[in-house]
């Protein structure tokens, strides 16, 4: 990253706005990880937004709100955390990079655009997550994390505020992240909710990174609604899983490996589900 030639610090939500928009080319930082990455040769400006407050973690009877500078660390330790989804979330800090990374990542940063490597997405989407965001005009939107990543995350100037976790701990949860080591750059990250009544599926959440864009996976979910756990069609479901995911090329591992590793995980979830539904 280079021709940075401001770092500024503001005092509120308001003046960081401002100071965004004063500046063509501008950007909000907190870990700055991503930013540390990339080649922004016309980056003049840096706004530090850790100063905001955005970093609190509260409980409530509803929801738990995350602020959108908690370092990954903030929330691994948090006993707040460790209650979304039955310690679901936590599991998901815990496999982001080292621990001198999650120290610096934050949860906006890691959920601000469609990151490859972020680990963070598939589980909002598998929690029925609400990412609250403001735009340049000081105007407060709260949008579901299916919709957040739909439109590719945040625009320029937009800010992400916080994220607001649903109590959803009568699902079943599972995450998954493959990779060569705990610290290297994931291969597939996967998550998986599913809602059982009377030993049936009710309702389900499939989420995947990595190998296609952040996305969740419509048709795998409506073919597991209805099956009864004991009685899951792993065959159907399979097909339907490898033929509506469109895997992106990668150089370090071929397509067809990640095809198996999706259904490895994915087969390894369903019979966690069967485990935990006895």
């Amino acid at each position: 990253m280079k021709n940075v030639t401001e770092y500024m610090y503001p005092l509120d939500i308001t003046q960081a706005l401002s100071l965004y928009a004063e500046q063509e080319h501008s950007a909000y930082i907190a870990g700055g990880t991503h930013l540390a990455a990339e080649n922004r040769n016309n980056t003049i400006r840096l706004i530090d937004i850790t100063r905001l407050g955005l970093n609190e973690i509260t409980g409530g009877d509803e929801s738990i709100e995350v602020g959108a500078t908690a370092t990954i660390t903030d929330m691994y330790n948090s006993p707040v955390v460790n209650k979304v989804g039955n310690g679901v979330l936590k599991k998901a800090c815990q496999f982001i990079g080292d621990t001198p990374l999650r120290n610096a990542i934050t949860l906006g940063g890691n959920i601000a655009r469609l990151y490859t490597w972020a680990g963070l997405p598939v589980v909002l989407l598998t929690l029925d997550a609400e990412v609250e965001i403001i735009n340049p005009q000081g105007e407060t939107i709260t949008l579901p994390a299916v919709d957040h990543f739909a439109k590719g995350g945040v625009k320029g100037g937009d800010l992400i505020l916080k994220v607001c976790f649903p109590h959803k701990n009568s699902w079943f949860h599972s995450y998954e992240k493959f990779c060569l080591t705990t610290v290297d750059y994931t291969w597939l990250t996967m998550a998986f909710a599913a809602e059982v009544k009377d030993g049936v599926i009710s309702d389900t959440r499939l989420a995947v990174s990595r190998i296609t864009k952040v996305t969740r996976l419509a048709e795998v979910e409506k073919a597991l609604m209805g099956q009864k756990v004991k009685e899951i069609d792993f065959k159907q479901l399979l097909t339907i899983l490898e033929t509506t995911v469109d895997i992106v090329s990668d150089y370090r591992v071929s397509k067809e490996y990640r095809k198996h590793i999706l259904g490895v995980l994915f087969t390894r979830m369903l019979k966690k589900l069967q485990e935990e539904s006895l």
